[in-house]
């Protein structure tokens, strides 16, 4: 199973700081992703919200497009409402990576009734991933085990310093 990244996609935001979700700003981004390559919008896979502020990109949601395409997963009413809850009280740029999945002949997958279980893993995967960059991540399914979770140097690193075995795991497997 093999996935690729495309983005960050900047989405446009209103005069009050939160994701335009007018007719014409979406039409806006998705002809950027569309620009990057035909088919990308109609593809599934994961994606990540991020926004990009002074101190760089942080990810606020992990999403997961299986059953249907970004286009229709993306930009669903519920998520913008997360997006905006994320972008409410922060300055920066709202961003979207998408991780698309690919096929055996390297073209994108289909969305499919059953969804894909590698994408659903790998949702998991990137949501522990962005919880130990942000631990405020919006996510709310698959965070509460991940949340307890707390392994040195891996998730939920513990605030100390880290020990000398600690240090040469991390190295290790990072």
């Amino acid at each position: 199973m093999k996935y690729t990244m495309h983005g960050p996609f900047e989405f446009r935001k209103s005069k009050n700081g939160l994701v335009d979700r007018s007719k014409g700003a979406r039409q806006y981004f998705w002809d950027k992703v569309k620009n990057s390559d035909e088919l990308l919008s109609s593809a599934c896979g994961c994606y990540l919200f991020a926004v990009h502020a002074a101190k760089g990109i942080k990810p606020w949601y992990v999403g997961l497009a299986a059953k249907q395409s970004f286009q229709n997963e993306c930009f669903a009413t519920h998520k913008i409402t997360i997006y905006n809850e994320a972008l409410a009280s922060k300055k920066g740029t709202p961003l979207l990576f998408l991780i698309t999945k690919r096929t055996k002949n390297g073209k994108f997958a289909k969305p499919g009734k059953n969804g894909h279980r590698s994408s659903e893993y790998l949702e998991t995967i990137l949501i522990g991933t962005a919880l130990e960059k942000n631990s405020e991540l919006m996510n709310i399914k698959k965070t509460a085990f991940l949340r307890r979770l707390s392994v040195p140097c891996v998730i939920n690193t513990p605030s100390r310093k880290p020990s000398k075995c600690e240090l040469e795991f991390k190295k290790t497997i990072k």
